[in-house]
């Protein structure tokens, strides 16, 4: 591999890596109501530009009361 290769390897990797955002109070808010009003995780992700599974981790853990 020529190293212009392995630099372009390296860069992906770096731009792949996952990083937590953490939850504000005003996205737990929307996520709340969001879910309220019946909108899927799916949709509500979207909207949070987050992933469903963390949204719905984070309804469940709201619901729990482990905030």
């Amino acid at each position: 591999m020529s190293i212009t290769s392995d630099q372009n390897i390296q860069s992906n990797h770096k731009d792949n890596k996952r990083t937590y955002r953490h939850w504000t109070t005003l996205e737990d808010r929307k996520l709340l109501e969001l879910r309220k009003s019946g909108m899927k995780f799916r949709h509500i992700a979207e909207e949070l530009s987050r992933t469903p599974i963390s949204v719905e981790k984070r309804y469940r853990k709201i619901l729990k009361g482990d905030t």
